[in-house]
């Protein structure tokens, strides 16, 4: 039996149910004086077959016993084409007045079984890359690679000494290789981001953020310092190939710890942004902290005009209304580093020497047994001040960097050390029409200086590129000239490089 022969033999057991006078009863009405009567006459109307409640429930009973009976003994290899025992539904008609046996048919439907903990989930592409998202919106991931291979000549880093100028390291490279994942979890705003350098390799970037308030957002985790726009920049969305020589001098880098940022009295003259956050303060490489003391952030933004921008260089938005975010920030920190480098020997000694002609600062790489930095040795503070600008396909960034280095094991002597940029670039096209209107042209001067109470020690760069842009700063290809010049202030002699680099930075 099947369910179709169950709904005809409940249409048979219906339809005996009127003929059977046990079951059904004939009601008829007089035309003139609207009495009810049980058997015909003159002037009577028949109103109907009416059944007995009772019946009717006893009826259904049996039909649903006998539906189920037929369910349960299928074999499991039918199971996925019939309907569970537990989600059939019969429904009978039990308006005694209508006489249409159509309307008692028992009605069978069957509901998809949903898995415990599943939500489905859709598939889409956009400037993230390739991302998930469940239908409640609970969930999300984005998944995104990015490429940067990189032709230089003569060297690719940035040169400290004389010496470094005289490397011959022509060279073709996989400059960076990464993996992003990132979106949220359980509610829209706890969202996660995770980095993976495969060129290194290292784990670059893995924190939390709870993005519920405006005014008060809390990453958690390892993560960039929002320091300055320079480092906090991707190099992804840089306006040249690599960042300035004032990065690897003054940057804070990348942190494990707690973050704070908040956009407040937006829309008004004095919208402001700000950044606080406390960290271990020996960058990514280490687990612990080498000292009782904390690495202690903060940077508050004027958003002058158009409101916050994004870390993101060049005008590629063509801002139509010109937007200003004046900026500035401070860091201090005590530990055993001097410099910083996201890799898995992050805390570093910045390259400098003393009147003697040695280092003048020590590796935290080595004991300090073996002549390296003991924990806590350096007392560093900083401050940086930054403009940056963006209007009709115009951009300017600016830096000005200062830091203090206190040895606290050398009779607390201190180093003033001074750096900072100035870079601008513009799209072309909309004065030369021949130029493509994705090609951008941009220069930049940066100078260094590494003790301001001594002379003959700085280092300056005098750089222009040219960026084509196939896809934003998702697919770009950049040629970049710079001029480097070192200055010993042991030697008191000066020098200088040319370095030329060229670029296809790809992200899908």
């Amino acid at each position: 039996m099947n369910i179709n022969k169950i709904a005809i033999a409940s249409l048979s057991m219906m339809s005996a149910s009127w003929i059977n006078p046990a079951f059904a009863l004939d009601l008829y009405v007089d035309s003139n004086t609207q009495q009810i009567y049980a058997a015909p006459g003159e002037n009577r109307v028949k109103l109907g077959s009416f059944e007995k409640k009772e019946e009717i429930d006893k009826l259904k009973a049996t039909l649903k016993a006998e539906i189920e009976a037929e369910l349960k003994s299928k074999q499991p290899a039918q199971a996925d084409k019939q309907a569970n025992p537990s989600e059939v539904i019969t429904s009978l008609n039990t308006d005694s007045t209508n006489t249409d046996l159509t309307d008692n048919v028992a009605t069978v439907e069957t509901q998809p079984k949903v898995k415990k903990g599943y939500s489905p989930a859709n598939l889409s592409y956009g400037k993230n890359g390739f991302e998930f998202r469940t239908d409640d919106d609970k969930f999300s991931l984005a998944i995104q690679n990015r490429v940067q291979a990189r032709f230089a000549e003569p060297f690719d880093g940035d040169p400290r000494t004389l010496a470094d100028l005289d490397k011959d390291e022509k060279s073709f490279m996989i400059r960076r290789a990464r993996t992003k994942l990132n979106g949220h979890a359980y509610v829209p705003w706890l969202k996660y981001y995770l980095q993976y350098d495969w060129s290194q390799p290292v784990l670059r970037d893995l924190n939390l953020t709870v993005d519920k308030y405006k005014w008060a957002q809390v990453r958690v985790g390892r993560g960039k310092v929002s320091y300055n726009n320079e480092r906090v920049t991707s190099s992804g969305s840089q306006q040249f190939v690599n960042r300035s020589i004032v990065n690897d001098v003054f940057t804070v880098d990348r942190q494990q710890g707690i973050e704070v940022k908040g956009n407040l009295f937006s829309g008004t003259w004095y919208d402001m942004t700000y950044y606080a956050g406390a960290f271990t303060g020996l960058g990514v490489g280490e687990r612990n902290n080498d000292d009782g003391n904390m690495m202690y952030s903060g940077r508050l933004q004027w958003n002058a005009l158009g409101g916050e921008m994004k870390f993101s260089q060049s005008d590629i938005e063509f801002h139509e209304q010109p937007a200003l975010n004046i900026s500035v920030a401070a860091n201090s920190n005590r530990s055993k580093c001097t410099a910083f480098e996201t890799d898995s020997r992050s805390c570093r000694n910045l390259t400098d020497v003393n009147a003697a002609g040695t280092a003048r600062y020590r590796s935290p790489s080595e004991t300090f047994e073996k002549g390296g930095a003991k924990s806590g040795q350096y007392e560093i503070s900083q401050m940086m001040e930054e403009i940056h600008f963006k209007w009709n396909g115009f951009s300017f960034l600016h830096e000005l960097h200062a830091k203090r280095i206190k040895d606290t094991l050398n009779s607390d002597q201190e180093t003033k050390l001074l750096g900072g940029f100035v870079q601008a670039g513009y799209f072309p096209h909309r004065q030369v029409t021949a130029i493509p209107e994705n090609i951008e042209l941009a220069g930049r001067y940066a100078f260094v200086d590494m003790d301001t109470d001594r002379d003959h020690d700085k280092q300056t760069e005098l750089s222009a590129v040219i960026n084509y842009f196939l896809e934003g700063h998702f697919n770009k290809l950049s040629l970049q000239l710079s001029r480097l010049s070192i200055e010993d202030p042991i030697k008191l002699e000066k020098d200088a490089e040319t370095r030329v680099w060229a670029q296809w930075d790809f992200s899908f």
